[in-house]
């Protein structure tokens, strides 16, 4: 998995991923430097992407194999 997957360019603008928004302890809200109150999926023309914010989806795990598996 290269880093363009994890941090590329494809991101969605939402607040949830701005660097000028904070947390506000309700579940789906934050608290916007700009706009004050907003949603999580919300998103305005102050967005400043902030990679830290974001957590990427976990990888795959792989099937565990065995040495029966590689033999002929």
């Amino acid at each position: 998995m290269a880093l363009d997957d994890l941090f590329g360019n494809n991101i969605q603008a939402a607040c949830i991923y701005c660097e000028l928004s904070y947390p506000s302890g309700h579940e789906g809200l934050r608290i916007c430097f700009k706009k004050g109150i907003v949603r999580n999926e919300q998103s305005c023309n102050k967005f400043r992407y902030d990679p830290l914010l974001r957590i990427p989806r976990r990888p795959l795990e792989l099937e565990q194999f065995d040495k029966k598996d590689f033999t002929l």
